[in-house]
C-alpha cells in the first residue's frame, strides 16, 4: 500500500481532516461531560425533591418555645444520614443564617445559605437542576432539597435545607455511573470518528486522484506530448471545468504546433522552389551571356538579338519573383497600409482588361466584363485593388485553355452596401483536396501551382492579404472540368 505523503495535497487534507475531527471530538467530550453532570444533578434533585418534606414530617416545633427540641433534631438527622450518608441537613433561618447542622462544626465553612435558589426551588417554576450553597464547600454549588417549617399557628419559622451528594458512597456510585455512560459514549465517538476519518481519507483520495490525472497530463504536455488530454473526470465540478479548459488549451497547442510544423515544411519547400525557380533563369542568363562573350565575333546579329531577348526575359522573370516575395513579406508584416479613396470600379476593371487583352488574344481566350447600368463608387486603395484584379486575371488566363472564357462581374450593392466582384473562368478547375490550400502562402501542387508556369504562384496569397486589409474575404468556388470563380467585396463610397 502506498504510504501517504504528508507534503502532498492529499496528505495535507488528510491531516487537516484528522485535526478537525480531534477538535470536534474534544468539544463533544467537553459538552458531553457537562451535559452528563447536568443530567445526573437533575436526576438526583428530582428523585430527592421531596426528601426534605419527608424528613420534616417527624420534626415538631414546640408550641411553648417555638423551637425544635435538640434531641429530636439529633435523632432525626442521625436517622436520615444513616439511610443516605451523602446528604447533610441544615436548619436555615429566614435570612439564610444556618441555625443547626448535621455536619461537624469544623466542617461548616459558610454560616449562610443563599436564599434566591431556595425561593426558586420552592416556587417550582424554574427547571431542574437548581444549585444551591454547600456550607461545607462554599465554592461548589450542589443540588439540594428544601422545605419550610411552620409553627402550629401557621407562621413560617425556618427552612429544612438538605444538600444532595458529597458523601463517599454515593459519590463512588455516581462516578461509576457517570464513567459507564461517558465510556459508552466515548467508545461510540471513537468508532464514529475512525469511520469518518477513513471515509474522509478515501473521499480525499478520490478527489485528489483527478488532480493527479490533471498534473500528469500537464507534465506530459510539458515534456512535448501535445496529444496529452485529461480523461476520466466526470463533469459537474470545478475540477471538470479545469480539465475541460486544459483539454481545450492542449488541443489549440497541438493545432498550433502542427501548423508551425506544416509552415516549416512549407518554408523548406518554398526554399527549394525558390532555388529551382531562381536557378533556371540564372543558369539561362549565365549561359547566354557566356555565349555572347565567347562567340561575339562568330554570332550573327539576329542570333545576338535573340540571345539578348532571352536574357531580358529571364531577368524580368527574376524581377517578378523577387517583387512578389517582397510584396508578400510586406503584407505579412502589415507594413502596407491601405489608403482608401473613392473610385469607379467599372473603370478600374476596364483598365485592367485593356492591359491583359493582348495576352488573352495571344492565348485565344475571350476576356469579358459585365456590370449593372449604374454602379456606385467604391472606397478602397485603388492601387492595391488593381493588383488583386490583375493577379486573379493572370491566374485565370494561366489555367484557362485556348478557346476558353474569363469573365469579370461587378454585382449591384447588397444590403450591407458592398460591391461584389467576381472573376470566373472556364478552366480545368481545382481538385477538392487542393481547394482548402489554394490561398496558402507556400502551398504548391501540380494543379494549383503548375510548375511549368512562370513564378512561385504567390499571386493568390498576395490577393487574399490585400482583400483582408480592406475588411473582406477572398473566396473561391471551383469544380473540376467546369472552372473556378474568385469573389470579394468592397464598401460603397458613402454607404
Amino acid at each position: 500500500m502506498k504510504l501517504l505523503n504528508l507534503n502532498s495535497l492529499q496528505g495535507r487534507l488528510s491531516v487537516l481532516l484528522g485535526a478537525l475531527l480531534l477538535a470536534v471530538s474534544g468539544v463533544y467530550v467537553l459538552l458531553l461531560a457537562q451535559s452528563t453532570d447536568q443530567y445526573l444533578a437533575e436526576e438526583l434533585q428530582r428523585n430527592n425533591r421531596s426528601l426534605a418534606a419527608s424528613v420534616a414530617q417527624v420534626l415538631q416545633i414546640d408550641s411553648a418555645t417555638n423551637e425544635i427540641p435538640q434531641a429530636t433534631l439529633q435523632r432525626t438527622f442521625g436517622a436520615a444520614m444513616a439511610i443516605n450518608p451523602s446528604i447533610k441537613l441544615y436548619l436555615v433561618g429566614l435570612d439564610g443564617q444556618i441555625l443547626t447542622s448535621s455536619a461537624a462544626p469544623n466542617e461548616v465553612k459558610s454560616a449562610r445559605v443563599a436564599m434566591p435558589p431556595v425561593r426558586a426551588f420552592l416556587a417550582g417554576r424554574q427547571p431542574l437542576p437548581i444549585f444551591g450553597t454547600d456550607p461545607r464547600h462554599p465554592a461548589v454549588a450542589r443540588p439540594f432539597s428544601v422545605v419550610p417549617l411552620v409553627t402550629r399557628t401557621g407562621r413560617l419559622h425556618c427552612y429544612l435545607y438538605i444538600t444532595l451528594g458529597g458523601g463517599p458512597a454515593p459519590d463512588a456510585a455516581t462516578s461509576w455511573r457517570q464513567s459507564y455512560i461517558v465510556g459508552g459514549l466515548l467508545r461510540m465517538l471513537a468508532l464514529a470518528g475512525a469511520a469518518t476519518l477513513v471515509l474522509g481519507v478515501l473521499l480525499i483520495s478520490l478527489l485528489t486522484k483527478n488532480l493527479h490525472r490533471l498534473s500528469a497530463a500537464v507534465r506530459r504536455l510539458h515534456a512535448g506530448d501535445y496529444a496529452a488530454r485529461v480523461e476520466g473526470i466526470q463533469p459537474g465540478d470545478e475540477l471538470a471545468e479545469l480539465a475541460e479548459a486544459f483539454n481545450g488549451m492542449a488541443a489549440r497547442t497541438e493545432e498550433s504546433v502542427a501548423a508551425l510544423r506544416r509552415n516549416d515544411e512549407l518554408r523548406r519547400e518554398l526554399v527549394a522552389n525558390i532555388s529551382h525557380d531562381l536557378r533556371t533563369p540564372l543558369a539561362s542568363i549565365e549561359g547566354y551571356t557566356e555565349t555572347i562573350l565567347l562567340r561575339q565575333h562568330l554570332l550573327t546579329e539576329p542570333e545576338r538579338q535573340s540571345y539578348l531577348h532571352t536574357i531580358l526575359k529571364n531577368t524580368q522573370s527574376l524581377k517578378r519573383l523577387v517583387s512578389e516575395l517582397f510584396e508578400l513579406s510586406k503584407l505579412e508584416a502589415r507594413q502596407t497600409v491601405p489608403r482608401p479613396e473613392p473610385f469607379s470600379v467599372t473603370e478600374l476593371v476596364q483598365d485592367v482588361l485593356l492591359k491583359l487583352e493582348p495576352e488573352a488574344r495571344a492565348r485565344t481566350i475571350a476576356l469579358e466584363a459585365h456590370w449593372p447600368t449604374a454602379v456606385p463608387f467604391a472606397c478602397a486603395d485603388i492601387g492595391l485593388i488593381e493588383r488583386v484584379l490583375q493577379n486573379l486575371l493572370d491566374n485565370a488566363l494561366r489555367y484557362t485553355p485556348a478557346g476558353g472564357r474569363v469573365l469579370v462581374t461587378v454585382a449591384a450593392p447588397d444590403a450591407q452596401q458592398r460591391l461584389t466582384l467576381l472573376v470566373t473562368d472556364t478552366g480545368r478547375g481545382i481538385a477538392p483536396q487542393d481547394l482548402p490550400h489554394v490561398f496558402d502562402r507556400f502551398y504548391r501542387s501540380d494543379q494549383v501551382r503548375d510548375k511549368t508556369q512562370d513564378g512561385l504562384g504567390l499571386g493568390l496569397a498576395i490577393a487574399r492579404r490585400i482583400v483582408h486589409l480592406h475588411g473582406s474575404e477572398l473566396t473561391v468556388h471551383s469544380r473540376e472540368g467546369e472552372g473556378t470563380c474568385f469573389a470579394f467585396s468592397l464598401p460603397v463610397y458613402g454607404g
